[in-house]
């Protein structure tokens, strides 16, 4: 080093670029600009290597350094010093690090001439560094190691390297606050900076071991240094979404200049203002993303990515845009290995049809016109697989046009838009021989693996013939007799079957599991077809098998009166595993003749394990006669073979239930509009806090009064007959339960803003004490009042329009759309109870995504699912001062199957009468809801049971006879029969009510 004592009076072994405390280092990042001479390899002329292993000297390296070098070289940042030969321990020069400190920090130069007399870019050794020197100048890196020279050829030390990084990453003032390490090693000036370095693991020096920082550094040192410094720069850059492209027909790739925090970020894809939908998923790195569209593929138009989740300050840019372009087909071509194909009834061909992003096109094998044999004689059809293939089934036996062994066919192939084709003749061989055949890749009901009674397993059975070409299946043949399975480890309840694959001509083999078993295994599954034998490994988990029961409490407390008790029920298995709701049906069978696996016993009633619905797994007694301080016991024994585990347990019967409290379950509106209904929801409770639709005795009842101004009047909910005063006592707390309605006459008048109405409801004993109490009134305001108005959003909603046909797909008359409602509060903020009417129109601005009406019969606002998608959907109403106004709402339409997400039955009991028959729906008073939120109720279920798949059982029938009902619910009771328990079940939910026959 030079002597700069002159300069620096206290540092006399302080070279001139180590100075430079007054200097502000770059604090925003810049981006690397390549001249020719930076494209020049900079510490030599070898070929760039793509990884660390491509290097002998670095192959011994541990997996974490040596991940680094891999990331540092296939950056560009660092390349050998000779062919195979990294130079790990090599010195390191000023020039050399001039490129590696300009690259991490994504500086910029464009530099043609330097600010230092001895760096010249016709140097042929350090010449390329020249930008990279400058660029570190004008970012306050180094200004030289003398007064105009750089020396680009000398050693650049330990402390040097420290402190050239930490101003690189910001940091010179948090340096230079630092006490410093306590190194004789290091130099005074620069003991800040390698403390900081150290702090910020730039370097890993061994406890008590000395710095050395007067040490030239060596490559591996610039290496792992250099990582953590980029590692740091780029955490503390803002984050931007830096690219977003098509790179998919259902796909989009999403860069980013650094990590993200993947929990917090979200990512939205939109074409202009409409929403689309799409699927994740992050990269490894966190630097990028692939979005996957769920229910659409992009199309021509305008796109944008939007990021979010994450806080305002660390993001820069949020927002990438994009363009995007209709899926065009670019190329089909031939897959088979042959020109020769077979002479036979079901001849397969395969092609790729490829879009303009490389993968399978999405277009349907209709997309196609085939030209095959003279005037298309020999096409069967044409067919798309899942790995987005088409296969052509030929017949080339047909008439006396081609000649097996010698005979020719051609085939065109033709994409009716693009009108992209390929053509091609085939030579016809002998009939086909199956000479190989492949299972392929397993499907699994559930998981991965049969782990449940019922589960299936798939696997396609691949045939190839003598010419290499896929053998379809014949249309008239029973494979499932001709084609061979056997297992070769011994397991019953394992059962196959081969069946042909819809159209495509390929066989599957399917695997089902009768029954659960005790025992976890892997099966291998042998399949012979012909000469050609092929195999499969099939999984086999064991379903929980409990091994232990204990009895638990009563869902709630017996009560004198009461003919039905849920009790909890818990079972282990013989590892001490608890076992699901689930577990415990498939496990404990009851009735099972040789197959009982548990013994129940109750001393008063019928007990039972409940098999669906929201008590699944637990027991179930029916029938009871309890009666006041009286004791039910239950008892569970577990009878399989080996097992001796049991339990006992007694309940105590309490006191009968009576009425207790009242408790309001909405929050109804308290004021209201001339011509409006206002809701009073409320319930009944007895003394165990449980509602309560039935009392054994009228000791205790519901009084219920309404005082109320002209034009006001409570009605029962759904009713139109006045109460002034009711009372409600036994079963007909029931119809209390169901809740009351305050309508208001749509001529009311109210000039003097004194109309109101008071509900009241009181629980009175039988010596007309007031147990408890509840009023609410409804105050009626003037038209003229002013009110602000919402739009309730509306829930996604299902394509029907698109999807199914007849009345389900007209808006006016489908049970799948949604009604638009629309609510107000007053200055106040109270509810305020609106007449129907109010919304006057209502529009969408995208008809194929969703249609908007006004209701013909009931002039009520509707929306139906068209197509995938989302837009806006405007809606006119009039407010109470009679101005006209309009608000919007977004919707959503997905065109995921229905399916039942639940099923509730008010009744748990119910009549059922031959000379009168009522439906399933009606006995149960069953209403189902669906995975779009839309509640389908008696009648409307049966109109829609080709989505929702209700089915209705009879069992435990008692009498002489029988029960059938219909898909529509209709029951037939033949005989004497008395009495069966009537269940609804529907994707696993489920409800049920004892029906008496009379």
């Amino acid at each position: 080093m030079s002597n700069m004592s002159s300069r620096i009076p206290n540092h006399s072994q302080n070279p001139k670029d180590i100075q430079g405390g007054d200097k502000k280092v770059m604090k925003k990042s810049l981006s690397v600009i390549l001249s020719t001479a930076m494209a020049l390899s900079v510490f030599s002329s070898v070929a760039f290597a793509a990884k660390a292993d491509d290097f002998s000297d670095l192959k011994d390296l541990d997996a974490a350094t040596k991940a680094k070098f891999d990331s540092m070289i296939q950056a560009g940042i660092f390349d050998g010093v000779e062919e195979g030969r990294f130079g790990l321990n090599d010195k390191m020069n000023r020039a050399q690090f001039a490129k590696v400190a300009a690259l991490i920090f994504e500086l910029k130069s464009s530099a043609t001439t330097s600010s230092f007399e001895d760096v010249k870019s016709s140097d042929p050794a350090n010449g390329y560094a020249l930008p990279y020197i400058e660029a570190l100048r004008v970012a306050g890196i180094t200004d030289g190691k003398a007064e105009g020279k750089y020396v680009p050829a000398g050693d650049v030390t330990k402390e040097e390297l420290a402190t050239f990084l930490i101003r690189g990453l910001g940091k010179e003032s948090e340096a230079k606050a630092k006490p410093g390490v306590s190194d004789k090693t290091v130099s005074d000036w620069a003991k800040g900076y390698v403390q900081l370095a150290q702090e910020l693991k730039l370097f890993e020096t061994p406890a008590g071991q000395p710095f050395n920082g007067t040490a030239a550094a060596t490559r591996d040192l610039l290496v792992t240094s250099a990582y953590q410094a980029q590692q740091l720069n780029n955490a503390s850059k803002k984050l931007s979404v830096s690219e977003a492209k098509a790179t998919g027909v259902k796909t989009v790739t999403v860069k980013f200049n650094r990590e993200v925090d993947t929990a917090k970020a979200s990512l939205a894809l939109k074409k202009g203002t409409a929403s689309v939908a799409a699927d994740v998923k992050w990269a490894d790195d966190k630097k990028s993303a692939v979005l996957t569209l769920t229910n659409s593929k992009l199309s021509a138009g305008a796109y944008s990515v939007t990021l979010s989740g994450l806080a305002a300050e660390t993001v820069d840019k949020a927002v990438a845009e994009f363009s995007a372009e209709d899926e065009k087909l670019t190329k089909i071509e031939f897959l088979n290995p042959s020109d020769t194909i077979a002479y036979s009834k079901n001849v397969m061909i395969k092609l790729a049809a490829t879009n303009q992003y490389g993968e399978a096109a999405s277009l349907s094998a209709g997309a196609y016109t085939v030209y095959a044999g003279n005037n298309n004689d020999v096409l069967k059809r044409i067919t798309k697989a899942e790995d987005g293939t088409l296969r052509l089934i030929l017949d080339t036996a047909t008439g006396d046009n081609y000649k097996q062994g010698y005979g020719i066919v051609s085939v065109n192939i033709i994409e009716n838009d693009s009108r992209v084709s390929v053509n091609k003749t085939f030579k016809i061989g002998t009939q086909p021989i199956i000479t190989k055949s492949e299972l392929g890749t397993v499907k699994y009901s559930t998981g991965d693996a049969l782990s449940g009674k019922g589960q299936q397993a798939t696997v396609e059975l691949l045939r190839y013939d003598q010419y290499g070409n896929l053998v379809a299946a014949d249309d008239t043949e029973d494979y499932d007799k001709t084609i061979t399975r056997f297992f070769s480890e011994y397991e019953k309840n394992l059962k196959t079957e081969v069946v042909k694959s819809g159209n495509d001509g390929i066989l599957t083999v399917k695997v089902s599991l009768l029954d659960n078993v005790a025992k976890s295994g892997t099966y291998t599954l042998n399949v012979q077809t012909q000469a050609s034998f092929s195999t499969v490994k099939i999984n086999v988990k064991s379903s929980k098998v409990a091994t232990k029961v204990k009895l638990g409490d009563v869902k709630k407390e017996i009560s004198a009166g009461d003919d039905e008790a849920i009790i909890d029920l818990a079972a282990f298995d013989s590892e001490g595993n608890q076992l699901s709701a689930d577990d415990i049906v498939n496990s404990l069978k009851t009735n099972q003749g040789n197959d009982n696996t548990v013994n129940l016993s109750t001393s008063n009633g019928k007990i039972e394990i409940v098999q669906s619905g929201e008590n699944k797994g637990k027991l179930r007694i029916t029938e009871m006669t309890a009666s006041d301080k009286s004791i039910i016991s239950v008892s569970i024994v577990l009878t399989s073979p080996g097992l001796n585990s049991f339990d006992t347990k007694t309940y105590n019967v309490k006191g009968a239930r009576i009425p207790s409290t009242l408790k309001l379950t909405n929050d109804p509106a308290k004021k209201a509009l001339p011509g409006a209904t206002a809701d009073i929801e409320l319930n009944v409770l007895d003394q165990f806090d449980s509602k309560l639709d039935k009392a054994v005795t009228g000791d205790v009842y519901v009084q219920v009064s309404f005082t109320g101004s002209t034009g006001l009047k409570l009605v029962e909910d759904g009713g139109d007959t006045a109460i002034t005063t009711a009372k409600y006592t036994e079963g007909g707390l029931k119809t209390f339960n169901k809740g009351f309605d305050v309508k208001v006459a749509s001529d009311v008048v109210n000039a003097s803003n004194d109309l109101s109405g008071t509900f009241k409801a009181e629980l009175v004993n039988s010596k007309g004490n007031v147990l408890a109490s509840l009023t609410r009134e409804v105050k009626v305001i003037d038209n003229k009042a002013d009110l602000s108005y919402t739009v309730t959003p509306v829930s996604d909603l299902y394509a029907a329009a698109d999807k199914l046909k007849d009345d389900q797909a007209n808006i006016q008359k489908s049970d799948l759309r949604k009604k638009v409602k629309i609510t107000a509060k007053d200055n106040a903020g109270d509810l305020v109870a609106l007449p129907d009417g109010v919304i006057t129109s209502i529009a969408t601005y995208n008809d194929s995504v969703v249609k908007a009406e006004i209701g013909t019969t009931d002039g009520k606002p509707y929306v139906l699912g068209n197509k995938v998608g989302s837009t806006t959907v405007a809606v006119g109403y009039k407010t109470a001062k009679g101005e006209q106004k309009t608000a919007s709402i977004s919707i959503n339409v997905k065109d995921e199957a229905v399916q039942v997400a639940k099923v509730v039955g008010e009744n748990d009991k119910a009549d059922y009468v031959k000379a009168t028959p009522e439906t399933a729906q009606a006995l149960l008073d069953l209403t189902v809801t669906d995975n779009y939120g839309v509640e389908y109720g008696k009648a409307v279920i049966a109109n829609n049971n080709n989505l929702l798949g209700v089915i209705y059982t009879a069992t435990d029938v008692q009498g002489s006879g029988s029960v059938t009902i219909s898909s529509k619910g209709e029951i037939t009771v033949t005989g004497s029969v008395s009495s069966f328990t009537l269940q609804a079940i529907a994707n696993g939910k489920s409800d049920s009510a004892v029906i008496t026959v009379k």
